[in-house]
């Protein structure tokens, strides 16, 4: 897949403000064109977690930023996916470009980011591609992380019911999620794949075994995860911190053994505590004075962006730190199986594409004969009306019917290019 990558800077002065931002519009269309599906991403790959951080959004923020887009006559459709991996916007448009996007998501987070750290793509072809490899995992820090699917399915379905989802975009999700599905019963390439969070609990049991006592702070959907592999790897000493305490205590019933601490009372049992995992995406959660008694936690790892524990040098030495993006370096997990199944993911993601934009490249027929039907029906009610007749409404189908059957078989029957071709013609006849 063509990997374009904006290669201007992003030049844009922004004042700090307080949220929600009201964005500025952007540019009204000014001549008909087709709609196309545009990808924006900033993820790992290309930012380390410092940067990530300042792009990531919070689920206030996701609201207030979808909410903006509701009433916007261009931008059909509108996804925002924000992870501690990335955070990507998946948009429908017909004259809205990605650089566009680009400006108003850095107003709305009052922050600049070099243009190179971002990846955009602006054919539908290749960004229908993108989306279906980074929902099945292809895209994942750990390859073939399970996860990725659950975070791009929750992020579809807050589009979905605030209306920023178009029947182009319904379209290309159902084939999304089924090439997540073929690709978990049809091939080995997610026999086995584990997340980050998993790979937090297995570094934890290596470095100080299970019998650790260990506090998780957070209970969102990446704390969920931390919780289902130390129930499953048999860690028993576990108390969990939230600012939300029922959340926590959700987390805490588990496992009969796990507790639950008011999020206040951390600095006051920090040092009880030999691990620390922290999923709270909270800048400088944990900071130097945790540790000014003689005994704290030896293992911090933090799987928030952005990232949540600062400390100094001095403090660094005595403990060992691990955040998101050194931690998949720190644990080589056998991946043999995944990666021999590649090709087959790239096969099921070819072939479901190709059904996808099959779809996507008749629309201009199939919205030509609809438009089509609709002027034989609104001119055979007309001439009714003139010569005061009437006819039942299943008969005025049925003539419409008749009359488009020629032109949608001959329409269907040429090969695409030649058959979009025509329909341009006709439109400009026709005046749709």
């Amino acid at each position: 897949m063509k990997k374009d990558i904006l290669q201007m800077e992003i030049k844009v002065s922004f004042k700090r403000t307080l949220m929600p931002v009201t964005l500025s519009p952007l540019p009204k269309m000014t001549h008909q064109t087709m709609q196309s599906i545009k990808v924006i991403s900033l993820s790992y790959k290309t930012a380390d977690v410092a940067v990530r951080g300042q792009l990531q959004f919070s689920e206030e923020e996701v609201q207030t930023f979808l909410t903006s887009f509701q009433a916007h006559e261009d931008v059909k459709s509108l996804v925002l996916l924000s992870t501690c991996n990335r955070t990507e916007l998946y948009f429908e448009s017909e004259t809205t470009t990605a650089k566009d996007m680009i400006e108003q998501i850095l107003t709305f987070k009052n922050v600049w980011i070099s243009g190179h750290l971002l990846k955009i793509i602006e054919s539908t072809h290749e960004s229908a591609q993108y989306i279906m490899e980074v929902a099945t995992g292809l895209h994942s820090m750990v390859l073939g992380d399970k996860q990725i699917i659950q975070q791009v399915k929750s992020a579809y379905l807050q589009s979905q019911s605030m209306g920023l989802v178009s029947g182009v975009f319904e379209r290309l999700f159902q084939q999304v999620f089924r090439a997540f599905k073929r690709t978990n019963n049809e091939t080995a390439f997610l026999k086995g794949s584990q997340s980050t969070s998993y790979l937090a609990v297995e570094h934890t049991r290596r470095l100080v075994g299970k019998q650790a006592k260990l506090l998780l702070l957070g209970a969102g959907e990446i704390a969920k995860d931390v919780v289902k592999y130390l129930v499953s790897q048999g860690f028993a000493n576990v108390v969990i911190a939230n600012r939300t305490i029922e959340k926590a205590q959700t987390l805490a019933k588990l496992k009969e053994s796990y507790c639950y601490l008011p999020f206040s009372e951390i600095p006051q049992y920090f040092s009880d505590f030999e691990v620390v995992i922290s999923s709270i995406g909270v800048k400088d959660l944990i900071q130097d004075h945790f540790f000014t008694k003689a005994h704290f936690p030896k293992v911090l790892i933090d799987l928030a962006v952005p990232a949540s524990i600062s400390l100094s040098d001095s403090t660094s030495q005595a403990v060992q730190l691990i955040n998101i993006d050194t931690l998949v370096e720190k644990i080589q997990v056998n991946k043999a199986e995944s990666q021999a199944a590649v090709s087959d993911v790239q096969t099921i993601i070819g072939q479901e594409l190709a059904q996808f934009m099959k779809w996507h490249d008749s629309l201009p027929i199939n919205q030509f004969l609809a438009s089509l039907k609709q002027h034989y029906k609104s001119t055979i009610q007309e001439k009714l009306q003139q010569h005061h007749q009437e006819l039942p409404e299943g008969v005025i189908d049925s003539i419409v019917a008749s009359l488009l059957k020629t032109p949608a078989v001959s329409l269907k029957s040429m090969n695409l290019p030649e058959s979009v071709s025509s329909v341009q013609q006709l439109n400009n006849i026709y005046h749709f």
